[in-house]
């Protein structure tokens, strides 16, 4: 048996609380002792609910079960927000409610953790989608991992933004062109940006590829008037809010919407090894692993101000 310490938000004394559960390791499990963890908007939607927070860690093996193949103790691995998928298709609201990357310890599943290449950082390796005209909607913590990509794939990207104080950093990620919702007719060009094999003149090349990174999904009228024919909408957005459609401009086109949370093993697998070929770092903000850590990073993420993916750092006990 095993206790797990994690972290908590009460909404009573409106603080972050560590609380602990016990939980055994089964035979095809690794316990991992937490070292770092992204935050998420996700965390956002998941703090008032009482449960352990964190779906983005990373750490060292400590355990592993009787039956465990695929790994070995000491090695540093990442999970995501999969522990194990249901094959009974039971719902997940009372699933994992005691554990999260928020703490000290987790027991994961070994076919749902993931060895982090030598040459990835632990602090970036929980931040971290082929060649084509990409447009990148919201640089924000998802968003900026978006574009360095889509870079290192060989796409030309545009990267749109509420702001235009975003341009700069956008430029600086790698970015091609860059727009802004409230002038969505006018773009800016990188005057550092390399041609691409894709892009064939200094003019912005037609959108294929859309992909929704912000917190809300944004107003579809204007996005869609510059998109090619039979465009992929691709939404990475959790709202509680009806998704509105243009039907006429989205039919007409043969645009079609993919939504996407999770992924594959096989795709997790893939994308840190292609980080480690291609050097991918995140732009980071770093907190401790504490109460007040707690705190600072979450009110930046609900203000927008996190620039541009927080990630909590465990600190040893001492």
């Amino acid at each position: 048996m095993h206790t797990l310490v994690t972290w908590r938000y009460s909404p009573p004394n409106d603080n972050f609380e560590l609380k602990s559960a016990d939980r055994k390791l089964g035979s095809r499990e690794v316990l991992t002792k937490t070292t770092h963890s992204g935050l998420c908007h996700t965390d956002v939607h998941a703090k008032s609910k009482g449960c352990g927070l964190g779906h983005e860690g990373v750490g060292r093996i400590a355990e592993i079960g009787s039956e465990v193949s695929t790994h070995k103790v000491s090695d540093r691995v990442g999970w995501g927000g999969y522990r194990q998928y249901c094959p009974d298709a039971r719902g997940f609201a009372n699933h994992e409610l005691d554990q999260g990357a928020f703490g000290d310890y987790a027991i994961w599943d070994e076919a749902f953790v993931y060895v982090i290449p030598g040459s990835v950082s632990s602090v970036s390796a929980r931040p971290l989608i082929p060649p084509a005209a990409w447009r990148v909607v919201g640089i924000g913590g998802l968003g900026h991992m978006a574009v360095l990509f889509a870079k290192a794939m060989g796409c030309a990207v545009t990267a749109f933004s509420g702001r235009e104080v975003k341009k700069d950093d956008a430029f600086q990620l790698g970015a091609d062109f860059f727009r802004t919702t409230s002038t969505p007719n006018t773009v800016w060009r990188n005057p550092k940006s390399l041609p691409a094999a894709s892009i064939r003149t200094s003019t912005e090349p037609g959108i294929n590829t859309l992909l929704i990174c912000t917190n809300e999904v944004p107003s579809f009228e204007p996005l869609l008037r510059l998109l090619e024919r039979q465009a992929t909408i691709i939404l990475l957005t959790i709202q509680s809010t009806p998704l509105v459609i243009p039907f006429v401009p989205f039919i007409l086109l043969g645009h079609r919407i993919v939504a996407s949370t999770e992924t594959s093993r096989q795709n997790h697998i893939a994308m840190l090894q292609f980080a480690a070929r291609n050097n991918i770092q995140p732009w980071l903000e770093m907190f401790p692993m504490k109460s007040k850590g707690l705190k600072e990073a979450f009110r930046k993420l609900e203000t927008g101000e996190m620039r541009f993916r927080g990630v909590l750092v465990k600190e040893p006990r001492g």
